[in-house]
């Protein structure tokens, strides 16, 4: 099913007929705002069941036996260690997160005692978190290293909406109502982050060190609506308390763009990060590595890419939202 924001649109114009017909209450016009809690729950099948399994994988310079240095037949100094290149993996998964905590406010107009218009804004966040311990290649050493990787990965948006309550049971002390709204997303952005802390080495002076790499990606804006029922009952006439469960759709599926990384492995790590978990792809949206991929499978430039599949997204879900109303 396909969100179209004119169909909602409409709706809302539509509603303004009834508005002469007043509640059971009078047709007192009034003003309320509200404090808005409760999630949001997306799929995102491309973040949970792909960039979240993928592995951190390369190639790294390895010390096979230590030899010091010598002097070559015309008085130079020669290393005499004995190196050698080994791939490497590290997994570090990320759960399977759908849930997150929505927050907001909003104000609406009461014509009457049956409609309510109202504005709102309201910003979600969803962050996925996972530690776990492994190794690391690192200026040479990699069998003894024991190394402290956390991995995390934040999704998050900011919305304004728009839309019309109706209420079709209305009590002295409570109300049910319908509801219909549009939403505006925006500053959706995507970013991921790997810490990795040396905890043991037989390189003393790596113990403590820390290599980090870090992921931001965005989009453009997009369109979703949302209909569901609600109740709200009153404590007094100015306060209320309310529930409502609204289901969101999107109008499109989106993909993740204007990717920015940066890492602080230097040169002397002698390690080639060719398997990065994430990749910008040549048609510039964020992409993922597949979680079976090898070392072998991305060693090649030119086939690289072959490996990766690009993410495209929506935020289709249900929505549960604790309402404060406050009524002037």
């Amino acid at each position: 099913m396909v969100f179209r924001p004119w169909f909602f649109v409409a709706c809302l114009l539509v509603s303004e007929s009834g508005l002469a017909d007043g509640g059971v209450f009078g047709d007192e016009t009034r003003w309320s705002f509200s404090f808005l809690l409760g999630a949001h729950v997306a799929e995102t099948e491309d973040l949970n069941k792909g960039l979240y399994k993928s592995p951190f994988i390369g190639d790294a310079v390895i010390l096979i036996r230590e030899g010091g240095s010598g002097t070559g037949v015309d008085g130079e100094d020669v290393d005499q260690n004995e190196t050698a290149e080994q791939p490497f993996r590290f997994d570090n998964p990320l759960p399977d997160e759908k849930a997150a905590t929505l927050a907001g406010f909003e104000f609406a107009w009461h014509p009457n005692d049956r409609h309510a218009f109202f504005f709102g804004i309201n910003s979600w966040e969803r962050t996925a978190t996972n530690e776990v311990t492994g190794n690391l290649p690192l200026q040479q050493y990699f069998i003894n290293n024991i190394v402290n990787g956390k991995r995390t990965g934040t999704l998050s948006f900011t919305e304004y909406q728009l839309g019309w309550r109706y209420s079709f049971l209305r009590k002295p002390k409570y109300r049910v109502y319908s509801s219909l709204s549009i939403h505006e997303v925006f500053d959706l952005d995507y970013q991921e982050r790997w810490v990795f802390l040396f905890a043991d080495s037989p390189i003393e002076d790596l113990v403590g060190v820390r290599r980090d790499v870090f992921m931001e990606s965005q989009t453009a804006s997009l369109f979703m609506g949302g209909f569901g029922i609600g109740g709200e009952w009153f404590i007094r006439d100015w306060l209320s308390l309310g529930f409502e469960g609204k289901y969101m759709l999107s109008e499109r599926e989106f993909s993740l763009r204007d990717i920015r990384e940066r890492n602080d492995f230097i040169s002397g790590d002698q390690v080639t990060r060719s398997g990065m978990p994430f990749r910008r792809m040549s048609d510039g949206r964020l992409g993922y590595l597949v979680e079976d991929a090898s070392t072998d499978d991305v060693d090649d430039p030119d086939t690289r890419e072959d490996f990766y599949r690009s993410i495209r997204l929506n935020l289709d879900g249900w929505r549960l939202l604790f309402r404060v109303n406050l009524y002037y």
